[in-house]
């Protein structure tokens, strides 16, 4: 899909690392036509899931809503951070090609280390995305002004405050904009360096609303918004993914937990968009790409209108036109207790602990060979609604 036009230069950083993305792109594609188990030597994107705590329990949320998957953690799993000693070395071990780092929870904010990640990354420069739900800006601006160029602040928004407060808790659209406020007061008198988007994941109350509060953003002059489709999976798509999990990864130990005591993650990804709203949206989107902005909006995924039906409906049909996951070959996540796990939103693929080997043996180890071979064969009944297919994947 073509994603509505904008008047705004890429700065720098940006342009580094779009040039990053095509050339990931173009190299893992190649390699993986000689070798379906073709991967860099390092990975040169690296998420990090921080902590699995959060301060919020928002409606839509596939890890601590009513369904979400975090419930089934016990209380030390469900309060579990990363050690920084491990973060230092993950940034020492790609420190040769700077890999880009993708900081996510939980909500980050809350680390207990976050003001020496904030440190860390000054002394070690990457390009960056903090995913946040930006509410405890202010208490911790402080280590934020430490943050370089390059760095992104992603901050989540569900709508105006009638809509967002809806969805993440009362009081929350107005504590959140103070916060984004003063970011961008203090951008442009030079004391923060780093970048500031919001991003909305798109719901009933919104789907109409999405032209005003981009024109709402624009003039509150954030970098980018980013309108993203619920991740939504229904039961029989996920009672498939079930099935093929036992069938295709039966060599992994979440494979072998009885299925009655233990949800799979992929049960959790029960929010969703009304089918009554659909042409409502896509006119709406219409609408989106009808002038030109100051800033950039991004629709993620980046849906043509006739592949926005079945992605709302939560088939399991990839849209983009995406037919494997390039993420394989060339991104790597870590989870808060160490363990790495190929795909971001699903933990059960954890094929490795990163506490036990360097980042490349684990890379190139037994189980990314074996996940990049099953899924060389086509791709989950869960995949389509997975980020990483759609921002790595051909």
């Amino acid at each position: 899909m073509t994603q509505p036009k904008t008047s705004a230069t890429l700065t720098p950083a940006e342009f580094r690392s779009m040039k990053q993305t095509l050339h990931n792109r173009s190299a893992a594609s190649r390699g993986r036509m000689l070798d379906r188990s073709f991967a860099f030597d390092l990975p040169r994107d690296i998420g990090i899931k921080l902590n699995n705590g959060c301060n919020l329990r928002c409606k839509h949320c596939f890890e601590w809503n009513p369904d979400g998957y975090h419930h089934e953690f016990e209380r030390q799993e469900a309060r579990r951070e990363i050690d920084f000693a491990l973060l230092e070395r993950i940034f020492v071990e790609t420190r040769p090609f700077r890999s880009r780092m993708y900081l996510w929870g939980g909500e980050p904010l809350m680390y207990s280390k976050f003001d020496e990640l904030c440190e860390l990354l000054a002394s070690d420069p990457r390009i960056s995305t903090i995913c946040t739900n930006a509410v405890l800006v202010e208490p911790k601006l402080e280590s934020l002004l430490k943050l370089p160029e390059g760095v992104t602040l992603l901050a989540s928004l569900e709508g105006f405050e009638e809509e967002n407060d809806a969805i993440r808790g009362r009081g929350i659209f107005r504590k959140v904009m103070s916060a984004l406020e003063l970011l961008l007061e203090r951008k442009r008198a030079g004391e923060f360096r780093g970048d500031v988007s919001v991003s909305l994941t798109i719901n009933d109350a919104m789907v109409t609303r999405l032209y005003d509060f981009m024109e709402f953003f624009e003039e509150v002059g954030v970098n980018s918004v980013y309108f993203v489709f619920p991740w939504y999976i229904p039961e029989e798509v996920a009672e498939r993914m079930d099935t093929y999990f036992a069938e295709h990864f039966g060599w992994l130990e979440a494979a072998r937990q009885d299925p009655e005591s233990i949800t799979k993650s992929w049960h959790s990804f029960t929010y969703h968009l009304s089918p009554d709203n659909i042409e409502p949206l896509l006119a709406e989107m219409e609408k989106l790409r009808s002038r030109v902005w100051k800033n950039r909006i991004r629709f993620q995924p980046a849906l043509e209108p006739d592949e926005v039906r079945s992605f709302v409906l939560g088939t399991d049909r990839p849209g983009m036109g995406r037919t494997e996951c390039l993420a394989l070959s060339t991104r790597m996540d870590v989870l808060p207790n160490g363990k790495v796990n190929p795909c971001k939103f699903f933990p059960e693929f954890t094929i490795a602990d990163l506490r036990d080997g360097s980042l490349k043996d684990v890379f190139h180890g037994d189980g990314y060979k074996k996940h990049r071979e099953a899924l060389a064969c086509g791709l989950t009944p869960v995949c389509s609604k997975c980020v990483l297919l759609y921002n790595n994947g051909a």
